[in-house]
């Protein structure tokens, strides 16, 4: 081969090379599918051409189904309309041939015949309770039994209860004729006993309200004396001067110096110091109530004295804002939430004085061997009303010329702790004590005890007690 030749047919292999390299390199991506997540040309135009011919075949189908049901729903309605319309024709061919008389005659005979046959099956069935009444007597029944027994055996009763009263009425009528023609004379009524007021104002009532009306007056000025040492220590707690007097605590501080803190911590002190007072009280009188000692009253009219200085000072304080009205003031409640305070703790109150009732009644064994119902309405009155009536009007009369009427008005609160006593003490049962003897005296030194005590009182702080 000449060098020409191959010069010129070199170039021309290696064009065709490339073409075919480049033909296969396009056929590979077009057809080859072997990589993972990749999909060649001729896989993806093999997929859309698949998802295509099967949305089609199924819309195919559902317009079939479609069909179907529409077919379906004209058969439906055409049948409801063939029984329309043989009903009506049934209606018609009825109502020419029939007519209404016929249909009338015809109910008239269906309710003849019910109600003949209802007649038939009652008159059966009182034949069947006849005979059952003659050869099956009823069972009666045994509270029906038990009560015909006892409505006999009331009567029974009564009837010789009646025999029994004309038979004594008739004896005591002959007694007492024989007696008159005797010489012997009639009895003499009976005097009747005195109502409950002839019974309160008796000797022996009057000495026991005298000796509780001792300690109510010992036992509130101890409590008061109690409840103004412990403001005056809390104000000194913050730095305030405080003067006690016999009629109330006065503090040595400008109005500017006061703040909110000081105010809710001073005047709440001496009521909150009272109920823990009265809470040790009640501690320790649950442990003696059955005593017979006449000191144990001072501790019972002491613990409603120191509660009666919380809630009643809580009562008149929401309603006048006094005292510890201003602790309220300074929680900053409304007039509704004053309102709701003052009847929360009117509700306590009676019931602490409705838990309270078995306590007074057990101070009688000071003056009693036992307390009945009888004559108990009296011993609560002489024990509690007439001491609270005349020892606030004691106190009065010792706190004058200077009176503060927010302490009246405490005093006053205390009736809803006393008025339960009164109403439920009746309906409690009767109480035995012990059997030795016991009389009825003044208690002359708890009487003089108590006269030094308030004249120191009052005398003593005449000028005031400074502390600060």
């Amino acid at each position: 081969m000449s060098p020409t030749i191959q010069l010129s047919t070199t170039p021309l292999l290696l064009k065709h090379s490339a073409h075919l390299r480049a033909a296969a390199y396009w056929m590979l991506v077009f057809f080859d599918d072997s990589t993972p997540g990749h999909y060649s040309t001729f896989g993806r135009l093999r997929r859309i051409f698949g998802f295509l011919y099967r949305s089609a075949k199924k819309r195919r189908q559902e317009k079939k189904q479609q069909k179907k049901e529409q077919k379906g729903e004209k058969k439906t309605k055409n049948k409801f309309k063939r029984r329309m319309l043989w009903r009506k024709l049934k209606v018609v061919f009825r109502a020419l041939f029939f007519g209404k008389k016929r249909d009338l005659q015809n109910k008239i005979y269906t309710e003849v015949s019910r109600r003949k046959e209802w007649e038939r099956r009652r008159k059966r069935r009182i034949r069947k309770v006849i005979l059952k009444s003659f050869f099956k007597p009823k069972k009666k029944s045994l509270v029906r039994q038990n009560s015909k027994l006892k409505r006999k055996k009331e009567a029974r009763f009564q009837r010789y209860r009646r025999h029994r009263l004309y038979f004594f009425i008739f004896k005591r009528n002959l007694q007492l004729l024989g007696n008159f023609i005797l010489g012997k004379g009639l009895p003499r009524n009976k005097k009747k006993k005195g109502t409950l007021l002839h019974l309160v104002f008796t000797h022996d009532y009057l000495v026991i309200a005298l000796n509780s009306l001792v300690f109510f007056l010992l036992s509130y000025f101890l409590i008061s004396f109690l409840e103004k040492i412990g403001m005056a220590f809390t104000a000194m707690h913050f730095d305030y001067k405080s003067v006690i007097y016999y009629y109330k605590l006065e503090y040595l501080v400008d109005n500017d110096d006061w703040y909110a803190d000081a105010v809710k911590a001073i005047f709440a002190s001496g009521p909150i110091l009272m109920v823990i007072v009265a809470t040790l009280l009640v501690i320790l009188y649950s442990n003696i109530y059955l005593e017979d000692g006449l000191l144990k009253l001072l501790l019972l009219w002491g613990i409603f004295h120191a509660y009666n200085t919380f809630f009643g000072g809580s009562l008149i304080g929401a309603l006048t804002g006094k005292e510890f009205g201003y602790v309220i003031m300074y929680m900053y409640y409304s007039d509704t939430g004053k309102l709701v305070i003052a009847l929360f703790v009117i509700l306590l109150m009676v019931v602490l004085g409705s838990a309270s009732v078995k306590f007074w009644i057990f101070s009688a064994n000071s003056y009693f061997n036992y307390s009945k119902t009888n004559n108990r309405q009296a011993f609560i009155i002489s024990q509690v009303f007439i001491p609270y009536i005349l020892g606030n009007l004691l106190i009065f009369i010792i706190n004058q010329p200077k009176l503060i009427f927010y302490h009246v008005l405490v005093n006053l609160s205390l009736l809803f702790m006393l008025l339960p006593v009164l109403f439920l003490s009746r309906f409690h049962q009767e109480f035995y004590f012990d059997e030795k003897p016991k009389r009825i005296n003044v208690s002359y030194l708890a009487l003089i005890g108590t006269v030094l005590i308030l004249a120191i009182y009052r005398i003593g702080l005449e000028y005031g007690l400074r502390l600060g």
